[in-house]
């Protein structure tokens, strides 16, 4: 089966920069491979290679590449994460296997108190929108953010897989693919309920 949560085998943890100073700031770089190797003995019975995300399977086709940087803001502590992985999904049009690459980033702002926009320093609620706070107990030299990674990763996967811009999909009758060959099913294969619509003329250069 693949997996829907975050394998407890993985770890990322980043050293925290010297505390107050604004102008210190630490990194970390991870490749993380992705297969039944990397999985503990409990996870060994899921595909380790494959993430399930509504309703999508993705596979790893690359290993997993993880950069962060940690930095004072404050008295919290604002780190940014980046991933990137190569996936071989299914096509929503025409239901071949097509490979993606994920690149994106998120920040995330460890609090050890739960703030609001009127209490973090002025800062507005359009602020408050890039940063994803994270509560915590207390800091240690090394932060786990693991479970940020995991979202990171998850929340960056396409809620739609194309394998082209141009893929013309299958034929609803016979389900052959129209990017290979032609169809040769005719119109009375629609559903009559449609004509009317299939008929109607739009202005094109009406907006």
């Amino acid at each position: 089966m693949p997996i829907t949560e975050k394998p407890n085998s993985w770890r990322f943890e980043i050293e925290t920069p010297e505390l107050g100073n604004e102008d210190a700031a630490t990194t970390a770089l991870w490749e993380q491979s992705i297969s039944s190797a990397s999985l503990s003995d409990d996870e060994s019975e899921a595909s380790g290679a494959e993430i399930l995300y509504d309703g999508q399977i993705f596979r790893f086709i690359s290993p997993l590449r993880v950069e962060a940087e940690a930095r004072w803001a404050g008295d919290d502590l604002c780190v940014s994460i980046f991933v990137r992985a190569a996936f071989s999904s299914q096509c929503s049009r025409c239901l071949e296997p097509a490979d993606i690459e994920i690149l994106d980033d998120f920040m995330y702002l460890y609090s050890l108190r739960k703030k609001t926009a009127a209490n973090r320093n002025g800062a507005t609620e359009e602020t408050d929108e890039e940063y994803r706070i994270v509560p915590v107990t207390s800091w240690k030299n090394r932060l786990d953010i693991s479970e940020q990674v995991w979202e990171s990763l998850v929340l960056s996967l396409p809620m739609r897989v194309l394998c082209s811009r141009e893929c013309r999909g299958i034929c609803p009758t016979c389900g052959k693919s129209l990017n290979s060959e032609s169809c040769s099913c005719t119109p009375e294969g629609r559903d009559p309920r449609f004509e009317k619509l299939l008929a109607t003329k739009f202005d094109q250069d009406t907006e």
